[in-house]
């Protein structure tokens, strides 16, 4: 589909911010919940959320990964430190970090306070905010300009200063928009080392903004009744395998 044929998305004065207890839950059941929700960034938040001049993007999640306290792989494996001790927090807030010196990335804090966990945001489908998404990712073609966490970043305009914000506004928001998708795909997690045997990365299937990672030939439809049957059998605040 060409994206400028992609459904505008309405904004209003008044979105609807998922609640604080969406996030409070096992780690990988809020990463595949999260696909299809619509992130709202307000660039300049003193302006209305409709007034052009607030630089508003949007676009829904459709690929994510999971990371949680005991995982290897999370910044939290060896405990708390000042980078990672806002995933210790309370959840619902962005946790934003810089890599290789060039990139920001995008969490969302979850679990219950006082254990860490955290889903990374790994890639969007733009619905709003097309040409300012354009300007940020010159010379690039739609399709590339949201498909990776450091890009979709770089698209919305998400920088460290939003690291903490709530995903509730005034410049951070997270909806839902009645989407489900169709058929969700589970594999490993990308550019890790460890815990690689965890099917914690979680995408709409065929969603050509998902990123075009070698694991992709690992991936397995997820069996949603399994993933249900998991979180519930756990112990408060433990991460399940999802596949």
């Amino acid at each position: 589909m060409p994206i400028s044929s992609l459904k505008p998305f309405k904004l209003s004065k008044r979105l609807k911010s998922l609640p604080q207890s969406f996030y409070e839950r096992d780690t990988t059941q809020v990463a595949r919940d999260l696909l299809g929700k619509v992130l709202v960034v307000r660039s300049a938040p003193r302006y209305a959320l409709d007034d052009p001049r607030a630089q508003v993007t949007a676009a829904r999640i459709v690929e994510t990964e999971a990371y949680h306290g005991t995982d290897p792989a999370s910044h939290c494996a060896k405990g708390e430190t000042p980078r990672c001790a806002i995933m210790f927090g309370k959840p619902g807030v962005a946790y934003v970090y810089f890599i290789y010196g060039m990139y920001e990335m995008l969490n969302f804090v979850t679990e219950r306070k006082g254990y860490p966990g955290a889903v990374l945001i790994r890639a969007v489908e733009p619905l709003h905010g097309n040409a300012l998404m354009q300007k940020r990712r010159v010379l690039l073609a739609g399709s590339q300009w949201t498909n990776g966490p450091g890009r979709l970043c770089q698209a919305l305009g998400i920088e460290l200063i939003h690291n903490g914000q709530s995903l509730k506004g005034p410049e951070l928001f997270v909806v839902e928009q009645g989407f489900e998708p169709e058929q969700v795909s589970v594999s490993p997690r990308v550019g890790i080392s460890k815990g690689t045997e965890q099917y914690w990365r979680f995408f709409i299937t065929g969603n050509r903004f998902v990123g075009k990672s070698p694991l992709n030939k690992l991936a397995k439809p997820l069996l949603e009744s399994r993933l249900t049957r998991s979180v519930k059998s756990a112990k408060p605040g433990r991460s399940v395998s999802a596949a």
